[in-house]
């Protein structure tokens, strides 16, 4: 599991945080999402110094320097290398070695410093497909691969790697045991595709799998979720949450490790929930979806018992739609600010007349209050 974590010649120990051969990508499958709108960069030491040369004006787009890495704007419409066929001009004229490195990465382009290590993980811009049972070497999604391309790409550099802001990791943690407790999920993970249920891999994660479950049934109250339940066996909910649990995890590490599993536990249920008014199949992209928008409450109530450490007048703030959520919020933040947990206080701000609607409304309120409230003590 360790030896998954990649140690390099030069630059920064890599974690590649997703499972090995799973993802899988053909580029002339998709629209081009990619290159309309999220920018492009690349190594001066790679590929930018000549690219610069070959199309001065190339330099009206820059929008940033870290180190040696330097990026460009890119308009909705579309890269102004991107060709008809939906394809790379820089690549197609000029061969892959000097198409931008974090063109060439993509989707396996997402990094977070966590200590001195990065960790990698996907994009799901991209339009990413599950391949069972795994095929390392075969997929785009092999490990050995994109660590090498990572490496090769010039983004690693340390003026670019010092650049980034380090995960912020639970008090309880270092990057060090984070990191390896993160493997050991990520194989889970991988060993459980194909044949176990999402609940019964963090069931076995858990320190305590009853009051794990206990948790979602106190929160998904809280919610008033109507649907959402696990089904009977294993089906392909299962392996896609399997295969996006890992790299999501990244989002989470704030979080004890208890808290991690009881968000994704409840994300579960709302994904199931979110699930059901889809006609078609499930995919990566709409389950990464459904629980990535979800996480900012996700992380409030996998606080659970633990109270909020919130400055004085936290609780004041620009009042929501109508004076019931207004008063709820004022209600929660005083409680949580005192000796009760985060799940009691909401469970008495509350109130059994107040809609599923509202009740997420108010909660992503609270979460953005809250994050606020933790960036201003820095």
């Amino acid at each position: 599991m360790l030896n998954r974590v990649q140690r390099g010649s030069h630059g920064p120990r890599l974690f590649l945080a997703f499972p090995d051969g799973v993802y899988h990508h053909v580029c002339s499958e998709c629209t081009a999402l990619c290159c309309r709108g999220h920018g492009f960069g690349g190594s001066l030491r790679r590929e930018m110094g000549t690219l610069l040369q070959l199309y001065p004006s190339l330099a009206s787009a820059a929008a940033s320097r870290q180190g040696d890495v330097l990026t460009f704007h890119t308009p909705p419409t579309g890269c102004c290398f991107l060709e008809p066929d939906n394809l790379c001009g820089l690549e197609k004229r000029h061969g892959r070695g000097l198409k931008p490195g974090i063109c060439a990465l993509f989707p396996f382009n997402v990094f977070t410093r966590i200590g001195a290590s990065i960790a990698i993980s996907p994009h799901f811009l991209c339009p990413l497909r599950l391949e069972l049972p795994p095929k390392p070497g075969t997929v785009e999604g092999t490990h050995t691969r994109i660590g090498a391309a990572a490496r090769e790409s010039g983004l690693l550099e340390r003026g670019y790697v010092d650049a980034m802001a380090p995960a912020t990791l639970h008090p309880s943690t270092n990057a060090r045991s984070v990191l390896r407790r993160e493997a050991i999920f990520r194989d889970r993970c991988e060993a459980g595709l194909g044949r176990e249920r999402f609940a019964e891999v963090l069931h076995e994660a858990s320190d305590s799998a009853g009051a794990l479950d206990a948790f979602v049934v106190r929160a998904a109250g809280i919610l008033a979720l109507d649907g959402g339940a696990r089904a009977p066996q294993h089906d392909r909910v299962d392996d896609l949450l399997l295969a996006i649990a890992p790299p999501l995890r990244l989002s989470l590490l704030a979080l004890s490790g208890e808290a991690m599993l009881q968000a994704l536990a409840l994300g579960e249920r709302l994904v199931r929930c979110t699930l059901s008014l889809h006609r078609d199949a499930p995919t990566l992209q709409t389950v990464h979806g459904a629980m990535s928008d979800t996480l900012p409450v996700l992380r409030l109530l996998a606080r659970g018992d633990e109270t909020l450490e919130l400055a004085e007048g936290s609780e004041k703030g620009p009042p929501l739609p109508t004076p019931e959520l207004t008063f709820a919020a004022y209600l929660a933040l005083r409680e949580a600010r005192g000796a009760v947990g985060v799940l009691a206080a909401l469970e008495q701000a509350i109130t059994p007349e107040l809609s599923a609607a509202d009740r997420l409304v108010l909660l992503r309120h609270l979460a953005r209050r809250v994050a606020h409230a933790k960036h201003a003590r820095g």
